[in-house]
């Protein structure tokens, strides 16, 4: 329970699946496109800006419509996941319009994700245990990447980015688990009512 409850956890899986997603874009673009042609790598990082910038706006914009981080953080990791696994299974190999759709919609996330997982981290974890809690859960991340890393030969691309859509996907999970503990009423409140 603890665990689920601790923004932490997402934050390892959602990071993880970010740096995998950083180091393998420009090898995915690459087989894309096919030998021979020129990847405009610093378009695409422009638009990744972009779409960056667009995440957090409308982060701010769902904030002020009075939605709770909870509910976004749901939506923005079942976004995030359906991006990876798309770019996973539509864009290794296939057609370039879904693996740049697919990354510019993970890379919106992104930028969703890094003011939203402060407001969480700010609601759930005390300060007085924030700095420990934030390097213990630095643990998995760095396992989860430096693992895919280490092994990038046998994942190879498609590999390397079905451990990302999986790791969004136990984010995503986490992040409900989370919703269905902090929607129950505790004991002392129904006893109140």
């Amino acid at each position: 329970r603890c665990f689920v409850a601790a923004p932490s956890s997402r934050q390892a899986l959602f990071e993880g699946a970010m740096y995998i997603f950083v180091l393998q874009w420009p090898p995915a673009l690459k087989a894309a496109l096919g030998a021979g042609v020129s990847v405009p790598f610093g378009k695409i990082f422009s638009c990744f800006m972009v779409c960056c910038m667009l995440g957090s706006t409308t982060f701010s914009w769902l904030m002020r419509q009075g939605k709770a981080p909870e509910n976004i953080m749901m939506g923005m990791l079942t976004v995030a996941t359906i991006a990876m696994t798309s770019a996973t299974t539509l864009g290794i190999g296939g057609s370039l319009v879904p693996l740049i759709a697919s990354l510019f919609a993970f890379e919106a996330c992104v930028g969703m994700y890094f003011p939203l997982i402060g407001t969480l981290r700010s609601k759930y974890l005390p300060d007085a245990y924030r700095g420990v809690i934030m390097n213990l859960f630095g643990i998995p991340l760095n396992l989860i990447v430096v693992g895919v890393f280490l092994s990038i030969n046998k994942l190879g691309l498609k590999g390397a980015l079905s451990v990302s859509t999986g790791a969004l996907a136990c984010a995503t999970v986490a992040q409900l688990l989370l919703r269905q503990i902090t929607s129950r009423p505790e004991e002392g409140d129904l006893a109140s009512s």
